[in-house]
């Protein structure tokens, strides 16, 4: 064996290698505050391994980026945790690289020979930054999509070359599958080759300096076993910090029944919508600064330039700060300028930590910030809970979950068509109000309570029902009334419950029954409350005087009443403003819903789409 290490030993020069380590001399000697590139070197392996192990699940396309990191996040055993652990190392990393170049600046080791270090160190942080504005867009999420398209689009704002730059970065004129491919090589190619050449630069050139310095230093000291300890300690120390933010979702509570995967790592937003804008959508802890900066200067050209003054804080303010900050190692190599760089070093700390804690504030205290990061949050929630159905992801794409879910669209097509009229509360699904209320109220409509109510002398002429509309007075409401009290009280109160049950139970179909399934005491019941006066239900009745009760609330009633209420099966000639929305299904282009609109609006009023653990109706 003894053989064998010495053959290795003798061809690779493995044991000079770490006999150089073990006796490397520190100027000053082991301490705290020579750990940061440890720190830096262990937390860019960690973002090195997982990113590489993350690669083989991961698939750049607009129809299968969030899919697969989908995938990777619920459906691999431990997968969230990895995908955790890249995202918050890539935080991290920028944190370290932040605080070692503050620290730099502060104890003044930028002055010779140290002056490649801390340029070195400076372009680590900047690399660093660059991974994570590309690794944002990669998950193909509505904030990743949103913040990186604003982010590139601030290149137009440069003269002459900006629209190139940006078709550059975008991979053509508009954000897209090219744009996202294009990243990824970034991301994955060429930023990590060029980060792992820093790091390794900077090593190198760390190791020269102190070899430079180490022969008139007052203190020296061995890196083995002090400094080597030190750093392993600071590298468990990160490891600790990455886990707690991996993991500070589980300690919250109100987790129970929901897969690990939904608290544990990042969230997975909502997938990618070019055609919704996502309000709430806004950068990493890094760039909080430079974004509420962007915020304080108009978008107006500057006078005699043409130019935007977004330039100036985009661009021209970061370029300055960056010139400042390389120039330190020979501003700083008297005592007034080693002062000068240590104030401008906190004047810029505390500026950007007072604009990120202004957009902090502003957010948090805006109501429709706050609205649209909750509906962000539901869409998340709601595509994966579909993503999971059964059905599971069709080859559209996960957007195509959302786009044909009823919980999801239903909503947005009621306040697009309906809620100009109609309110929608207290049934299934989320509350909407009307601009002004002048139809009856959809919530739970057809179901028993809502039946129940419509036949109740007390409300039928109030704002739920017919108070709001040109049937206040009209035969429906003159009857329920008048003439329907006197019938319960002759017939029995036992008759009209089961005339509002049979009714009701209309809707929990998906089509009509067959003649056979009614009984002719059923049919009997219409007639005895002398409903089929008006109405016609299966073969009692005609059609003709108000709305077919065959089948009534079910998908298919609801589906044709939206497509053309001036039909003779609903309200004919007496239709009170009701638009048709597909009067001609041979003509789709005329109309204004398509049949999956109508039949998701439909779905939604009836409350019946998939939730988890049941299968959808």
């Amino acid at each position: 064996m003894n053989a064998i290490f010495r053959w290795l030993a003798d061809r690779t020069g493995m044991e000079a290698a770490v006999d150089r380590c073990e006796n490397h001399k520190i100027p000053g000697g082991a301490g705290w505050g020579n750990v940061w590139p440890a720190a830096i070197v262990f937390t860019f392996a960690v973002q090195a391994v997982t990113g590489l192990v993350i690669w083989m699940y991961y698939s750049p396309g607009a129809q299968s980026a969030w899919e697969s990191v989908y995938y990777l996040q619920y459906e691999v055993t431990g997968g969230c945790l990895l995908r955790g652990i890249h995202h918050y190392a890539a935080q991290v990393l920028v944190g370290l690289s932040l605080i070692y170049v503050v620290a730099m600046v502060f104890r003044g080791t930028y002055r010779a020979p140290r002056e490649l270090v801390f340029w070195t160190a400076v372009l680590v942080g900047l690399m660093a930054l660059a991974m994570c504005l590309t690794g944002d867009l990669l998950a193909w999420t509505q904030n990743g999509y949103w913040a990186t398209q604003v982010r590139v689009k601030f290149l137009t704002l440069l003269p002459v070359v900006g629209g190139d730059l940006f078709k550059l970065a975008a991979g053509g004129p508009a954000f897209g599958h090219l744009t996202l491919t294009r990243f990824f090589a970034l991301h994955a190619g060429l930023f990590a080759a060029i980060l792992a050449g820093l790091v390794l630069l900077h090593l190198g050139v760390l190791r020269r300096a102190e070899a430079v310095e180490a022969p008139s230093a007052e203190k020296v000291g061995w890196y083995w076993p002090n400094q080597a300890v030190m750093n392993a300690v600071a590298c468990l120390v990160v490891m600790a910090v990455i886990g707690l933010l991996v993991s500070k979702n589980a300690f919250r509570g109100g987790n129970d029944g929901r897969p690990p995967a939904a608290y544990l790592g990042v969230e997975l937003g909502a997938p990618a919508n070019p055609a919704d804008a996502y309000a709430a959508a806004r950068p990493e802890w890094s760039l909080l600064g430079v974004y509420e900066l962007s915020n304080m200067f108009p978008g107006d050209a500057i006078p005699g330039l043409g130019v935007s003054w977004k330039v100036v804080p985009i661009f021209i303010i970061p370029g300055i700060v960056l010139l400042v900050v390389l120039a330190m190692p020979f501003t700083g190599r008297v005592r007034g300028g080693y002062i000068f760089n240590v104030a401008v070093t906190v004047v810029l700390l505390l500026a950007v930590l007072a604009l990120s804690i202004r957009v902090i504030r502003h957010d948090l205290a805006n109501e429709a910030h706050q609205a649209a990061l909750a509906a962000g949050h539901e869409q998340a929630v709601r595509a994966v809970e579909l993503a999971r159905s059964p059905e599971g992801i069709p080859v559209g794409g996960a957007l195509a979950l959302l786009r044909s879910d009823p919980k999801t669209q239903g909503p947005e097509l009621f306040k697009l068509h309906c809620a100009s009229c109609h309110d929608h509360t207290g049934g299934k699904g989320i509350d909407v109000l009307a601009e002004e209320s002048s139809a009856p109220d959809l919530g739970g409509f057809a179901s028993y309570k809502w039946i129940e109510g419509f036949l109740d002398r007390k409300q039928i002429d109030g704002p739920k029902y017919f108070g709001n509309t040109a049937l206040k007075d009209g035969t429906m409401v003159g009857f329920v009334k008048g003439n329907l009290k006197e019938l319960v009280d002759d017939i029995g109160q036992e008759e009209f419950q089961k005339l509002i049950a049979v009714l009701a139970g209309e809707a929990a179909l998906d089509s009509p029954r067959s003649e056979d399934e009614i009984d002719e005491d059923t049919k009997f019941l219409f007639e005895d409350f002398t409903c089929a006066d008006c109405h016609k239900f299966y073969d009692v009745g005609s059609l003709g005087a108000a709305p077919d009760l065959t089948a009534y609330g079910s998908r298919e009633w609801l589906a044709g009443i939206i497509c053309d209420p001036t039909d003779v099966q609903f309200y004919g000639d007496g239709n009170d403003r009701m638009p048709s929305y597909a009067k001609d299904p041979d003509d789709p282009a005329a109309n204004l819903l398509t049949v999956r609109e109508i039949e998701m609006l439909a779905d939604w009023l009836r409350g019946t789409w998939y939730e988890p653990g049941q299968a959808a109706k």
